[in-house]
């Protein structure tokens, strides 16, 4: 199959999903391209972790359907995936290798043992970011740029072809959420991943992103960065001030996102 009739990474078709009398996603239907980065963005409750936990799985939709390179959720192949956060208990101990090494599971299987092939994977993702010389550190004694370095090897242990992240730089200082933004896209080129993001982070969004899709229970944009986030859709959404009440159009992204 040629690249031009590759089905697309990820297809929403009019999916519909609340929590109890809540509604969170409301008639969302858009395609995702292969081989691209593309990043949710939408205020606090827009349903961007929603969509991310109904790939993966987690959650189904009750209404609609979502495919996977073609092929329905209960039978797509292996996602990597980098959450916000790895919580790890103060003294636990489990090692940078090992955490990486978790990676393999969807490819291991339910029981079985990682072989010397699984463990070569999961050095080679460990050097791919840089961090191989601290495979034996504990995980808990890294930095918070560091450890989000680590759930990026975890993810590409795996050797997805499609890698979700869910606002993967909360909690990084400036130069550490580049940093990662950085990584992430060197390695998805390097691979040919498909890079899907949601985020908060507008700027990193205007600088990496190929294709941006904003909601907030629907979809209200989607496009190139600067197509959507100079649209009246976003202004509405985040609810910023009108034109002539704010300063640069940057300065007020920034206040209001972050």
């Amino acid at each position: 199959m040629t690249e031009a009739q590759a089905p697309p990474a990820i297809v929403f078709d009019d999916v519909w999903f609340s929590y109890g009398a809540v509604p969170v996603l409301e008639a969302v239907s858009f395609a995702v391209a292969p081989g691209l980065f593309t990043a949710l963005i939408g205020p606090n409750g827009a349903g961007k972790t929603t969509l991310l936990h109904l790939v993966l799985g987690l959650i189904r939709a009750h209404h609609g359907r979502a495919l996977v390179f073609g092929r329905p959720l209960a039978e797509r192949e292996p996602i990597g995936y980098i959450p916000q956060r790895v919580r790890v208990p103060p003294g636990f101990p489990v090692t940078v290798r090992e955490l990486v090494l978790m990676g393999r599971y969807g490819r291991i299987g339910l029981g079985r043992r990682p072989t010397r092939a699984d463990r070569q994977a999961a050095d080679r993702a460990l050097d791919r970011v840089g961090l191989g010389a601290l495979a034996k550190r504990p995980f808990g004694a890294l930095s918070g740029g560091q450890q989000q370095q680590v759930l990026i090897a975890r993810a590409l242990a795996g050797e997805p072809r499609l890698l979700l992240l869910d606002e993967p730089t909360t909690g990084l200082d400036p130069a550490a959420r580049e940093a990662f933004y950085n990584l992430c896209c060197e390695l998805q080129r390097e691979a040919g991943m498909t890079l899907i993001a949601a985020s908060h982070d507008i700027d990193a969004v205007a600088r990496h992103a190929d294709t941006v899709v904003l909601i907030n229970r629907r979809v209200l944009a989607i496009g190139p960065p600067d197509e959507v986030l100079g649209s009246e859709a976003l202004r509405a959404a985040y609810r910023f001030p009108a034109a002539h009440e704010r300063g640069s159009h940057e300065r007020t992204h920034d206040r209001v996102v972050r």
